[in-house]
């Protein structure tokens, strides 16, 4: 065989490698095998989930895609019962009518069980703990372990506008205590620049905020920790035991720690009152 052919040879045999390799199917994701059907859901194959896409790190957008914890804890819940998860961009104040007109099945978005309880919604457990936090400098070489409300007094305070922690301060210590921003991390920005001491604010938020600053961390609890749930409605008492069961399987297998340290780092779990704690 003469250079020419074999060269000719060698380009037939390297292409038809690349067309197999262009044709080759990418492997198939397995099919989702659905646990529950309607009319315990709304639709076949489909996990309807309510979430605030306003209201980060629970939920928002990055980059033109939906992102967040409540994003994420969906996500796991709908694959667990083997369905899709379609968010549905909600208010907590549209929470009840969006479960009673089955516009959802289930709704995430900082909700506490009390809250949900006063909403006349059930819920199906807790899949985080969220409270009030302080957040503090702490620079390596002085690190600040804890602080409490006894350690206020003489601080430089710095707090979200009519957030519930800003109102707790107005009324425990008076007004014009702390200094009112109108974002919490505006109020992280006023300590990350020396103009405050400490910031109290929510703690889940707070955390998510702080990877931002190198020396800002969460440096104790202000006041009690509540457990936010899956809300369902009121009467769909199967479909609460099914995502329950879910919920506490993916609490066993660690998803939600998983998915807790995506979002918040290192935050310590808050405590709860223990009468709480039972719910």
């Amino acid at each position: 065989m003469t250079s020419a052919r074999r060269l000719m040879a060698v380009t037939l045999v390297l292409a038809l490698a690349f067309a197999m390799v262009g044709c080759k199917k990418e492997p198939e994701e397995p099919a989702l095998q659905p646990t529950v059907a309607p009319p315990v859901i709304a639709s076949e194959g489909v996990l309807k989930v309510g979430v605030d896409l306003g209201y980060p790190p629970f939920a928002g957008t990055d980059a033109g895609q939906d992102a967040g914890i409540d994003v994420d804890v969906a996500a796991a819940i709908a694959e667990r019962l083997g369905l899709k998860v379609e968010l549905v961009d909600i208010k907590p104040s549209e929470m009840s009518s969006a479960l009673n007109e089955g516009t959802v099945d289930i709704v995430l978005g900082g909700i506490s069980i009390t809250d949900a309880v006063l909403a006349d919604a059930s819920t199906a457990g807790s899949y985080l703990i969220d409270g009030p936090g302080i957040f503090s400098v702490v620079t390596t070489g002085s690190v600040v372990t804890t602080l409490t409300a006894a350690d206020l007094p003489g601080k430089r305070i710095a707090a979200q506008k009519e957030s519930p922690a800003y109102w707790t301060l107005e009324a425990d210590y008076g007004e014009g205590y702390a200094t009112g921003y109108a974002t919490l991390k505006e109020a992280f920005e006023t300590l990350a620049a020396g103009n405050a001491d400490i910031v109290i604010g929510d703690a889940v938020v707070g955390a998510y905020i702080a990877r931002d600053f190198d020396d800002i961390g969460f440096v104790g609890q202000f006041g009690a920790a509540q457990p936010l749930g899956v809300v369902v409605r009121k009467d769909a008492t199967e479909l609460t035991a099914i995502v329950r069961e879910a919920l506490d399987a993916l609490a066993a297998d660690g998803t939600l720690d998983t998915i807790r340290a995506k979002w918040l780092g290192d935050l310590p779990q808050l405590e709860v009152p223990v009468a709480q704690t039972a719910e």
